[in-house]
């Protein structure tokens, strides 16, 4: 009678309360992983993309313009509100440059990523063992290192969120039949697509699984369930498409060939094996050895299983290879954090081989089939828990350099409001991850160049058109200078030292480097003027306007001065900004003439008010020193004030 008299009184036998403890340590202990095996990424700040998200908040302050951006297409032709452009614009408001609160966020969302993926396999598998293993193995791969660790990257952690909050969905609606859980998998489906693009492919995913692993039974029901899914699929490609094309050229451009299937071997090789471990020539034959043990081992489980006609693992591949499929034609840009959401099929692959293994009978086979198990295992976890921690801390490394640039400049800038600033030391990494990506926006601080010897020394992995508008020509270097209109530092690692008189000394003593005269007329005059800059206000004539924030007007008719082209090949740049009023009475006709000397005349109609421009040079010009530039158009509006308002002209540069 005890044990009744103490339920009567409210208390829990010891047995219920040790599996209570054993349920909940069961659901914590990946987590608990999770934030073990990464909790250095706490500490990454801001890099890369970020800063271009983090641009958004200035200069948008209306209702009308956030929503604006919020559905606008950005990098790359992507339309992600919710994981790119929605996640920095309302942080960046709230909590401004500081990075925990994304942080928190990316971690939160992971969490409840892994609490998904131990339902949703233990209740594919029908196993809680492998349930657990699989999210032990998908947490544990270096390949997830960058989505948890990169701000920009949580993209893939949201989309992951929405398609295993969908699917598990699915499967309530497959157990119960209750109508509403296929409803509330519609609503997050579509919400999803606010995530990431490979969202599209969900209703393929419960589609294997309708295929592979439900009851037979069921199966007709399932797949006419998702039909409704697949055309919203269909709709969201074709709109997405006609919203933002797909690049034709550069990195993200797509390539149907032969080449695909070096890209899946590569993502493939990744998702066994840490990617850092290819980079090190010592560890060569440890990864083969792994690379080898673990295919061979998958493979004959996939046989076993097959021959017994057991197809659900058919599900398990088909969750590795359809969400990574779209990833495949982008052969120039290959990352491993794009394995995120297929490697989930991939864990439950191994958890459910490795169950399978454990359990099996088998007389002498027994032991030594678990004792090689148990090994494979452990080099696994071993190998890539090691790899992330090495990865997670390159990024806490290369985020507190860019923190320490990017405030640096920003306390510079304050010391100095009067002055530009010119960087000095950075290195090819810095110019990538922070210059390129104009992340000294960020913090309100709108021009920033490099010293002019940094074009011989940086080789930019991306964005090097940036570089050409960065650098200061030396003529201009030079004559800020002489004018104390310029202050240098020098970036040692993680912060800023001045060395503008350390510079002058060593630069500006130089024989032939000096101004020749007050008037600022250089021995050669600089290739590029950027008009809406006061450094190279004193190339241009004496009909532009004044300087206005980032910008400068120019009447009806303006010059300038320019260095000569050095080749044939060379040829005149104008970039600018046309008002949509001037326009409304057909092209405007721009005419460019060079020393007197006409150049072919162009137009600008109203599908472009910011345009570019190329002119060819004429051979005669090659190798002068200077040369006058007068652009001419022939409609102009007029201001409040009455002033005659041509064009907006940011660069003129002969390249």
């Amino acid at each position: 009678m005890q044990p009744v008299m103490s339920v009567e009184r409210g208390e829990i036998p010891p047995r219920q309360r040790r599996l209570s403890i054993f349920a909940l340590l069961y659901w914590l202990a990946p987590i608990a992983l999770l934030l073990w095996l990464y909790r250095d990424a706490f500490h990454v700040w801001f890099i890369a993309d970020d800063f271009a998200w983090l641009s958004l908040l200035r200069g948008t302050h209306t209702f009308r313009e956030w929503l604006s951006i919020l559905f606008s297409p950005e990098a790359q032709g992507t339309i992600r509100p919710w994981s790119e452009i929605g996640f920095f614009v309302v942080c960046g408001k709230l909590f401004g440059m500081d990075s925990l609160p994304l942080r928190i966020c990316v971690f939160a969302t992971m969490a409840a990523n892994v609490a998904l993926v131990v339902w949703i396999a233990r209740r594919v598998t029908g196993s809680a063992v492998a349930g657990f293993l699989t999210a032990v193995l998908w947490i544990s791969n270096a390949a997830l290192t960058t989505s948890i660790a990169w701000n920009s990257a949580w993209n893939e952690v949201l989309c992951a969120f929405f398609i295993l909050s969908a699917f598990a969905l699915f499967l309530r609606w497959e157990k119960t039949g209750q109508s509403r859980f296929w409803w509330f998998q519609l609503v997050v489906f579509v919400l999803g697509f606010g995530a990431l693009e490979i969202n599209v492919v969900y209703p393929a995913l419960a589609a294997a699984y309708a295929l592979f692993a439900a009851a037979p039974e069921r199966r007709k029901r399932l797949l006419f369930g998702l039909a409704p899914l697949f055309c919203l699929s269909c709709l969201y490609f074709v709109l997405h498409r006609m919203a933002a094309p797909l690049p034709k050229t550069g990195f993200y451009a797509l390539h149907f060939d032969r080449r695909i299937f070096a890209t899946f071997v590569a993502y493939w090789h990744w998702s066994i094996v840490p990617r850092a471990w290819l980079d090190t020539r010592h560890l060569v034959k440890r990864e083969m050895i792994v690379w080898w043990a673990a295919n061979l081992a998958l493979g004959f489980f996939l046989v076993h299983e097959i021959a017994k006609r057991r197809y659900r693992v058919l599900f398990f591949v088909s969750w590795f290879l359809i969400p990574l499929a779209p990833m495949l034609p982008l052969r120039d840009h290959m990352d491993d954090y794009y394995l995120t959401i297929p490697l989930i099929g991939l864990s439950m692959l191994t958890g459910c081989a490795v169950t399978r293994a454990w359990r099996r009978r088998g007389g002498y086979v027994e032991w030594p089939l678990r004792i090689g198990v148990a090994a494979l295992l452990a080099g696994y976890l071993i190998a890539m828990t090691a790899s992330s921690h090495a990865s997670v801390d390159w990024w806490v490394d290369q985020s507190r350099q860019a923190r320490g640039l990017v405030l640096g400049v920003a306390a510079a800038h304050r010391t100095h409001p009067d002055k530009t600033i010119v960087l000095d030391g950075i290195s090819n990494r810095m110019y990538d991850d922070v210059v390129s990506q104009s992340a000294f926006y960020t913090v309100g601080v709108d021009d920033v160049f490099l010293t002019p010897d940094s074009a011989t020394r940086i080789r930019p992995a991306d964005n090097p058109e940036v570089l050409d508008k960065v650098v200061l020509d030396r003529a201009v270097m030079m004559r800020a200078a002489n004018y104390d209109e310029v202050v240098v530092y020098s970036f040692l690692g993680d912060h800023l030292r001045n060395i503008t008189r350390e510079w002058e000394r060593n630069v500006l003593s130089r024989p032939g480097r000096h101004v020749r005269d007050e008037a600022g007329q250089e021995e050669d005059a600089p290739r590029r003027v950027e008009a809406g800059n006061l450094l190279w206000a004193y190339l241009l004539g004496p009909e532009w306007y004044g300087l206005e924030p980032g910008m400068r007007w120019m009447p009806k008719r303006a010059t300038l001065r320019l260095g000569g082209p050095k080749s044939t090949k060379e040829r005149l740049f104008l970039e600018g900004y046309c008002l949509p009023e001037q326009l409304r009475a057909g092209p405007l006709h721009l005419s460019v003439t060079v020393d007197g000397i006409p150049l072919k005349n162009a137009e600008i109609d109203s599908s472009e008010t910011n345009f570019k421009r190329l002119f060819d040079l004429p051979p005669l010009l090659v190798g002068r020193p200077a040369m006058e530039v007068a652009i001419t158009v022939d409609r102009t509006v007029r201001d409040a004030q009455g002033h005659e308002l041509g064009l907006i002209f940011g660069t003129i540069a002969v390249r």
